[in-house]
């Protein structure tokens, strides 16, 4: 369960260190803790979570083509 003053736990599952991002619907989305810039596709491979928690479909790229900076989801990367 997240504590609402720090955002960082560890995945039960892999272990590893992940943050939590409050979705828009209030729900509580686990995410990697770094840093990532992004540019929004349509048919992008990736889905990008945003600081605000809106979920963005996209790719990562270099910060000067950058539409904004997210997270990845924990789901997609979680060595269950």
């Amino acid at each position: 369960m997240p504590r609402l003053r720090d955002p960082f736990g560890t995945c039960r599952s892999c272990g590893q260190r992940i943050m939590w991002v409050k979705t828009p619907a209030g729900k509580n989305m686990p995410v990697n803790p770094e840093l990532i810039d992004y540019k929004a596709a349509s048919g992008g491979k990736e889905r990008i979570v945003t600081p605000s928690g809106v979920v963005v479909a996209g790719e990562r790229c270099r910060a000067e083509e950058a539409d904004g900076v997210g997270y990845i989801s924990h789901f997609a990367t979680c060595g269950k």
